[in-house]
């Protein structure tokens, strides 16, 4: 594989990214969807394409000061992610308030502690 095809895909990882970014910026959900899944698929190419090429090679070049860079972006994109979750989680707690106080595991227990009955079934009769 030569340099210039991981550079080429490189370039495609890299302007990916930036419309991703773009897309969280802009609260374009659909369009966040689809880079998503673009840049999923890229970097999966890029791997292979990593293993094909020999790594030995991407050790010292200046490719893999793009792949970290890359990394570190996609680090903060995900870091930008959670932080919409939990504004999104919050919202919904102070709109529709019933949600706030569901869960769908039993909690609050130590890990191996017998779990308490919820009182939902406290008594039965036959």
């Amino acid at each position: 594989m030569s340099s210039s095809a991981v550079d080429v895909h490189l370039d495609l990882l890299e302007s990916e990214f930036k419309a991703l970014s773009a897309c969280l910026i802009d609260s374009r959900l659909d369009a966040l969807l689809a880079a998503g899944a673009t840049l999923q698929r890229l970097s999966v190419e890029l791997a292979e394409m990593a293993k094909g090429a020999g790594q030995m090679r991407l050790k010292s070049s200046p490719q893999l000061l793009r792949i970290k860079a890359l990394a570190a972006g996609i680090a903060n994109v995900r870091e930008n992610l959670l932080r919409q979750l939990a504004f999104v989680g919050r919202a919904l707690e102070i709109v529709v308030p019933a949600t706030r106080d569901k869960s769908t595991y039993a909690g609050g227990g130590v890990y191996g502690q017998p779990v308490q009955q919820s009182g939902a079934f406290s008594v039965l009769s036959a």
